[in-house]
């Protein structure tokens, strides 16, 4: 279903809190942990991480005190700290109206009450999360909307990449097989994934959650989307790794860009940057 509440009043935003999105297991992402038999206590431990499209969120539309269109948004796995446009367009993607600003905090969560200027909400038309504010292209590359809107209402919003031509690589998702062995001292991690933009794009394994990002636990080799925009069994290998993994607390991430330009000179995320797809590792 495009939405997921049916009264026609505004829902503030303490009812579509990021919590309340991660509760429902929007982001789930584990599966069943194998062990190798044990040798002087020590295990060959592989896990299974299904991979969602970020970022992830809802958005409720409502009226503010003046009578015009608001927009209520709650969104996780942006990149921490950016800044992206969010705008009403129609059916043929041309803007309608604009929201402002929507900006993500330090763990990539945003949550904000954005106004219009228009009192009226046209057919079919849909909310647009941009991968930017500045107009350019890559920009203006919408990373997430809604389907059609009919009113006032919450609407979940829908990952999407796009690249900066307008070529459409529809909801990325995937899949992520992670194996630790202590007696070599590696992690390996197999991606299957589609909905990419082709080309390279950089992985980590990070400490946190895709709901509250955190700071690089390993660097992977970029993974490398063929011309379909799918990384097919693709396996990059960590050595010399000194902490295993955990029962939880860390997530595997993969960026819009590769790893020679999701960080500028100072070591700040660019624009290139933004998490594409992200699975809680759970064993």
């Amino acid at each position: 279903m495009r939405k997921f509440n049916h009264r026609r009043t505004r829902i503030t935003a303490a009812a579509v809190t990021v919590g309340a999105i991660v509760t429902a297991g929007a982001l789930a992402a584990a599966g069943t942990a194998q062990a190798a038999p044990a040798h002087g206590g020590e295990h060959i431990v592989t896990t299974h991480v299904w991979l969602g499209g970020m970022p992830e969120g809802t958005v409720t539309l409502g009226r503010d005190e003046f009578g015009t269109v608001d927009a209520t948004v709650s969104v996780l796995g942006l990149t921490p700290g950016s800044s992206h446009a969010v705008e009403l367009v129609n059916d043929d993607g041309q803007k309608v109206a604009s929201f402002g600003t929507l900006t993500a905090n330090g763990v990539g969560q945003a949550t904000a009450t954005l106004d219009s200027r228009i009192r009226h909400l046209a057919d079919d038309s849909r909310v647009v999360i941009r991968n930017g504010t500045d107009g350019g292209p890559v920009s203006s590359e919408p990373i997430a909307r809604t389907h059609g809107i009919d009113g006032f209402d919450t609407y979940w919003l829908v990952p999407v990449e796009e690249s900066a031509d307008g070529t459409h690589f529809a909801v990325p998702y995937g899949q992520a097989t992670i194996t630790y062995n202590p007696f070599v001292r590696t992690i390996s991690v197999t991606v299957n994934a589609s909905g990419l933009t082709p080309g390279a794009h950089a992985a980590h394994i990070h400490v946190g959650s895709c709901a509250a990002q955190g700071p690089v636990q390993y660097m992977l080799m970029d993974f490398v989307a063929n011309g379909h925009g799918r990384i097919v069994d693709e396996t990059r290998t960590v050595t010399n790794v000194t902490t295993p993994l955990p029962a939880s607390g860390w997530y595997l991430n993969l960026h819009q860009g590769s790893g020679n330009n999701i960080l500028d000179a100072a070591g700040n995320p660019t624009i290139n940057f933004r998490p594409l797809l992200c699975g809680n590792i759970i064993r």
